[in-house]
C-alpha cells in the first residue's frame, strides 16, 4: 500500500483514478486531507532495487470492488478475520488460508515492572523479568472506523492507562500487503519504572522461537536466567512443533523481544526503568528515559510450513 499526499488543482476531489505503468487501474482510496492536499492510498506492484511510475488522476466516484469488511469490533480481508473486544484488545485473528485462529487470548501492551540493580539505561534483571506483567493497557477504549475503502481498513483504539496515552490504530489491506496484520500506535509515554511490551499469546507451541539476522537466522529457547531480551532485525517467528504452521511478529524498528513461554511472543516497545538498590540509584536522571511520544508500526502473519 503506497500513501501519496497530492495538491489537487480543484481540491479535494469525490475519489481518484490510479493507473499503474501498464495502464491498468489498481485499487484506490482517499484518506483524508491535510494542508491543502489529499491523502491517496494505492495498490503498488513494484520491483525489487527499482522503482515504477503510477498516474493519479481526479474520479468522480472511488474505487470499489474490494473484499475488505470492517466495524467497531471486527475487520476482515481476502486472508483475515480479526476481532477487537470491548477492552479495546484484539482478541482473534482467524487465518482464513490456514483455517486456524492464531491467538489463544487477547493480544494485549503490557507492562513490565523493570527496576535493574544496577545501570538502569542498559540492564534488565532476571528478578523483574521472570514476574508477571503488574499490568496491562485497559479500558474504557474508544473505538471508531478510520479507515473504510477498496485498499484498507482500520480502527482506531484510544485508552489511557498508568499516565500514558496509547493510540492503537489495527489495519487490514487488499491484495499481498493483506498477509499481514498491522498494529499502528501512537503513544504519549509517561509510566515509570516499566518496559511496554506488545504480548501475543498464540495457538502455536514451542520451547523454541527464531530469530533474524542480516545474514542467516538463530532459534533460541524460552526466557531463562541468562537469556531473556532477545535481540533481531526485522522479525521473529514460532513455528508450531508440528511443523505445520506459525507466526511470524515483523518490526523494522523494534529490536528487542522476550518469550516468556511455549506460546507467547512479547515484542519490547518502550524501556523507562526504576532505580534499584546498585549504582542505579546515581541515575536518577534515568528514570525518564522514553519519556514523550513515539509513533511505530509492528505487525502479524501467519504461515503454513516450517520456516525453520
Amino acid at each position: 500500500v503506497v500513501t501519496a499526499d497530492v495538491a489537487f488543482p480543484s481540491g479535494a476531489p469525490q475519489g481518484v483514478r490510479v493507473t499503474g505503468p501498464d495502464g491498468k487501474e489498481v485499487l484506490s482510496q482517499i484518506a483524508g486531507e491535510e494542508n491543502g492536499k489529499t491523502k491517496v492510498l494505492f495498490l503498488a506492484n513494484v520491483p525489487s532495487v527499482g522503482f515504477a511510475v503510477f498516474h493519479v488522476e481526479p474520479a468522480d466516484t472511488a474505487s470499489s470492488n474490494s473484499d475488505l469488511k470492517v466495524s467497531e469490533s471486527s475487520l476482515e480481508n481476502a486472508r483475515y478475520r480479526v476481532t477487537i473486544d470491548k477492552n479495546g484488545d484484539v482478541s482473534s485473528i482467524f487465518d482464513k488460508q490456514l483455517n486456524r485462529e492464531l491467538l489463544s487470548a487477547p493480544a494485549r501492551l503490557a507492562f513490565q515492572t523493570e527496576k535493574p540493580h544496577d545501570w538502569p539505561a542498559w540492564n534488565m534483571d532476571w528478578n523483574d523479568q521472570k514476574q508477571p506483567p503488574r499490568g496491562y493497557v485497559g479500558g474504557p477504549a474508544n473505538i471508531k472506523v478510520v479507515e473504510n475503502g477498496p485498499v484498507r481498513v482500520a480502527v482506531q483504539i484510544e485508552r489511557e492507562s498508568e499516565g500514558s496515552k496509547f493510540i492503537q490504530t489495527v489495519r487490514l489491506s487488499a491484495g499481498a500487503a493483506g498477509n499481514r496484520v498491522e498494529f499502528a500506535n501512537s503513544i504519549d509515554w509517561h509510566t515509570p519504572s516499566a518496559a511496554l511490551k506488545a504480548t501475543f499469546p498464540l495457538t502455536a507451541s514451542n520451547p523454541e522461537a527464531t530469530y533474524n539476522w542480516d545474514v542467516g537466522t538463530i532459534a533460541r529457547s524460552n526466557d531463562y536466567d541468562r537469556k531473556f531480551e532477545f535481540p533481531s532485525h526485522q522479525w521473529f517467528d514460532l513455528t508450531d512443533g508440528s511443523g505445520d504452521y506459525g507466526v511470524t511478529i515483523l518490526s523494522d524498528c523494534k529490536n528487542g523481544s522476550d518469550k516468556p513461554d511455549d506460546n507467547t511472543l512479547r515484542l519490547t516497545l518502550i524501556y523507562t526503568p526504576g532505580l534499584g538498590t546498585g549504582n542505579g540509584r546515581d541515575y536518577s536522571d534515568q528514570t525518564s528515559q522514553d519519556w514523550g511520544h513515539h509513533e511505530f508500526v509492528y505487525g502479524l502473519a501467519g504461515h503454513a510450513g516450517d520456516w525453520r
